[in-house]
Order: C-alpha cells, then sequence, then structure tokens
C-alpha cells in the first residue's frame, strides 16, 4: 500500500511539471494587450520559468541532502500556485507583476521536474526505475496536455483566464502531504549500473556529456512553443485555441512516447537519448518545409516525442552513472541544462533571426532542425566514445 501512495505521489507531481508550458498558446494575446512592450520581454513570460527552473533545480538536489524532500516538493507546489493567481489576477495589470508570476512558477518548475525524479531515484531499484521515469514522462505530458488543452479553451475567453488551471495545485499539495513519506530510502546500490558508476561519489564524463546534449536539446526545442503562437496567428491559422490544440498534439504525443518509454529504452539502451534530438529535427523540417497546418500537428507529435524520450532517458543515466548519494546531484545538473537551454533559446534565436534571418519566424524552426541533427550526430559519436573509454 506503501508503494501504492508513493507512486501516486510521484505522478501527481509529474502531472504539473510542464504546466509552465500552457503560457505558450497564450504570447501573441499578451502581445496584443501589452502592444508597446518588446518581444523578446513577452515571451519571458515562457522563459522565465526555464531560468528559475535551472536555479531551483540546481538548489534543490544539494538542499534534499538536510532537508526532508517532501518539504521541499510542498514548497514548490505553494509557489507554482501562487504563480498562477498572480498571473490570473495581476497579470493584465502590468507586464512586470505577470512575470512575477512567472518567477513563482519557475520555482515550482525547477523543483518539481527535479524532485520528482529523485524521489524514482530513491524509492525504485535501477531495473524499476526506468519504466518509471517513462511513466513519470507520460504523466507530465499527460498533465501538460489536459492543462494546455483547458488553459487554450479559456483563453478563448479573456487570454489571463488561462491560469485558472493553476487551481489544480490545490488537490495535489493535499496529496502530497498525506501520500508521500518523509524519509527516502535509497534503492539497492547493487542493482545500479557498475559499468558506468563513479565509486567516489563525484560527477563523471557520462553526466556532464548527458547534460550537454540536454542543454543544446532545449536551446533548439524551445524555438517551437516561444514562437508556434506566433507563427499561427501570421499564418491565419487561427487563434490561441488553436495554438492551445498543437501544444495539446505535443502532450498527447509525449504522453504515448512516454507509456512505451520502457520498451524503447530496452531497445536502444543510452543511444536512447540519440532518438530525441532525431525526431525533434524532423519536426522541426516539416515545419519550415512544409509550413501546413497538418504540418504543425505531425511536428507537435515530433515535439512530444523528443521531449518525453530526453527527460527520462537523460535523467536514467545522470542517476545510475553516479553513486547513490550524489545521485540527486547528477538529476539535477541534467534538468537544470534542458531548462537552461530553454531560458537562452529565444535570446539566441532571435538574435540569428534579426542578424541573418530578416526576423522571420521559419528561419528559426530551420536554424533549430538543423542545430537538432547537429546534436544527434554528436549524441551519437559522444555516447560510443564513453561507453568505448570505460570498457
Amino acid at each position: 500500500m506503501e508503494k501504492k501512495n508513493i507512486k501516486l505521489a510521484i505522478l501527481s507531481i509529474s502531472s504539473l511539471v510542464l504546466i509552465a508550458m500552457t503560457a505558450s498558446a497564450i504570447l501573441a494575446n499578451i502581445q496584443a494587450h501589452f502592444p508597446r512592450v518588446d518581444q523578446s520581454l513577452i515571451q519571458m513570460v515562457l522563459t522565465i520559468p526555464s531560468l528559475f527552473g535551472v536555479v531551483f533545480a540546481f538548489i534543490s538536489g544539494p538542499l534534499s541532502m538536510k532537508i526532508s524532500k517532501k518539504s521541499i516538493v510542498i514548497f514548490g507546489l505553494i509557489c507554482g500556485l501562487l504563480g498562477g493567481m498572480v498571473g490570473l489576477f495581476l497579470g493584465p495589470i502590468n507586464i512586470w507583476l505577470l512575470l512575477f508570476g512567472s518567477v513563482l512558477v519557475g520555482i515550482a518548475v525547477g523543483i518539481n521536474s527535479t524532485m520528482s525524479m529523485a524521489l524514482i531515484a530513491d524509492f525504485y531499484t535501477a531495473a524499476e526505475s526506468g519504466a518509471m521515469m517513462g511513466l513519470q514522462s507520460a504523466f507530465a505530458n499527460g498533465g501538460s496536455m489536459v492543462l494546455i488543452f483547458t488553459s487554450g479553451l479559456l483563453a478563448g475567453i479573456q487570454w489571463n483566464y488561462s491560469y485558472i488551471v493553476y487551481l489544480v495545485f490545490i488537490p495535489i499539495i493535499f496529496i502530497i502531504i498525506k501520500k508521500l513519506p518523509k524519509d527516502q530510502p535509497t534503492a539497492n546500490v547493487e542493482e545500479k549500473n557498475n559499468d558506468i558508476i563513479e565509486k567516489s561519489g563525484k560527477m563523471n564524463a557520462m553526466v556532464y556529456f548527458t547534460a550537454l546534449v540536454m542543454f543544446l536539446f532545449g536551446v533548439c526545442l524551445f524555438a517551437f512553443q516561444a514562437n508556434i503562437a506566433s507563427l499561427v496567428a501570421s499564418k491565419g491559422f487561427g487563434d490561441a485555441s488553436t495554438s492551445g490544440m498543437i501544444n495539446t498534439t505535443m502532450s498527447a504525443g509525449g504522453m504515448i512516447t512516454g507509456i512505451l518509454f520502457g520498451r524503447l529504452q530496452r531497445r536502444l539502451k543510452n543511444n536512447t537519448i540519440v532518438a530525441a534530438p532525431l525526431v525533434v529535427g524532423i519536426g522541426m523540417a516539416l515545419i519550415f518545409v512544409v509550413g501546413t497546418l497538418p504540418a504543425l500537428f505531425i511536428a507537435a507529435v515530433c515535439m512530444g516525442f523528443g521531449l518525453a524520450t530526453i527527460m527520462p532517458a537523460g535523467t536514467f543515466i545522470a542517476a545510475n552513472a553516479v553513486a547513490p548519494a550524489v545521485s540527486a546531484m547528477a538529476i539535477a545538473l541534467v534538468t537544470a541544462a534542458i531548462n537552461l537551454g530553454m531560458f537562452v533559446s529565444p535570446i539566441l534565436l532571435n538574435a540569428l533571426a534579426n542578424s541573418i534571418g530578416g526576423g522571420s519566424l521559419t528561419f528559426k524552426f530551420m536554424i533549430s532542425g538543423i542545430g537538432l541533427f547537429v546534436v544527434t550526430l554528436m549524441a551519437f559519436v559522444g555516447n560510443a566514445m564513453i561507453e568505448k573509454r570505460q570498457v
């Protein structure tokens, strides 16, 4: 019964990990509401959660060695709830208030994305954790699918109403208080992958390389979330509801991928992480080569596959590449890396698009697609070199 309660608690947290993505469907509406505000500042509504996700992913790892993970998770959930309420009631008043709400949401994102994976590493053995991380990814995407769809419908009434979905934090807080135990046992050490584990309790080349791959992946992937609403509006495909449906499709693709992740990982092993940038790169190519509305929906499925693959694959590799005592820190590092990539993505891509792409939206998708194919090659070669060196 206790194991079922732990599973319920972890999956409940996981269902809120991607809630910040609900803002991607309303960026065009926010720009219309604040017409004099620079586009890069508007996009920070979506990117600030990634920045603070980096900070609090780093903080929550070491902090979990001194403070109960349960207490850290509850703090994160409360911040997420408060951030949503700031966006709902105060966001339309001033862009800076809306950004402050995004800061609070970012704290929740950083803590919950790291702690949900760290709890799996604590309570599940290596043999069980891969499948559980896939299930975590499925719930993350399934939760975001429902939340993005609902927020898109609410945004059709008034854009700030999309933040009503943040009320879902309330029942999750009660579930964590009741179901998640305070003590965190360490998973069976003998079942860790002894071929790549670092006995000294330090990070190793596998962890740092995985973090680099996830950083670059985050930079390229976030072109989709940051620009899809503007692309839909500029091509006359629809409004915030259409963007919400595309993002919902992304989450649906991620949910299905998460459910099947265990089988995928058994086949590809460490090269599972290589499949993510390859498939997302194909999705980006569909956007800038084809560019029709059906192509955007197919691309969204590719995005969902990539995100649902790289998160459990990266965290599984990191957690099993180090000693159990520092697995939370390894998970925090790779989680922070992808969040950092998402934060800097608009800065880098907007600069490139403005300097050599004439500010074109499709140029951003093109450069991201090329970048993802490069990351695919790098991940494949890098994994082979590290594994050969360890053997």
